[in-house]
């Protein structure tokens, strides 16, 4: 979208590549239990998810994607292996699962398998 003297309007995920972990290896976050998110994060609603159940798994990857702007937090809270289970079924803003998938090939070829 264009502003009418021709400037772009900035997306909200502009520059957020600058956020993003060096690698999905550095990604140190749980893979199993109760998790509970901070206030920071997960400030709209729901902070504890059972990464057992798969909805709540799919609402906790949502939140910690979108609400993180770190990669501190990023490294705290995403586990490697969840995430790219997980990635075919997020329902990402493009401009975040660009970005993600551009540092990361193996999001883009999770990306290209499908939901499994």
């Amino acid at each position: 979208m264009s502003q009418s003297d021709g400037s772009e309007l900035l997306s909200r995920w502009s520059g957020m590549e600058r956020s993003l972990p060096p690698s999905l290896a550095a990604l140190a976050g749980p893979a199993s239990g109760v998790v509970e998110l901070p206030p920071e994060l997960a400030w709209s609603g729901r902070r504890a998810f059972d990464l057992a159940e798969a909805e709540q798994r799919y609402l906790y990857h949502m939140t910690v994607l979108t609400a993180t702007v770190t990669p501190a937090d990023y490294t705290r809270w995403l586990n490697p292996e969840l995430l790219v289970a997980e990635w075919p079924r997020l329902r990402l803003p493009r401009p975040l699962r660009r970005a993600w998938q551009e540092q990361f090939p193996e999001l883009r070829a999770a990306a290209g398998a499908g939901p499994g």
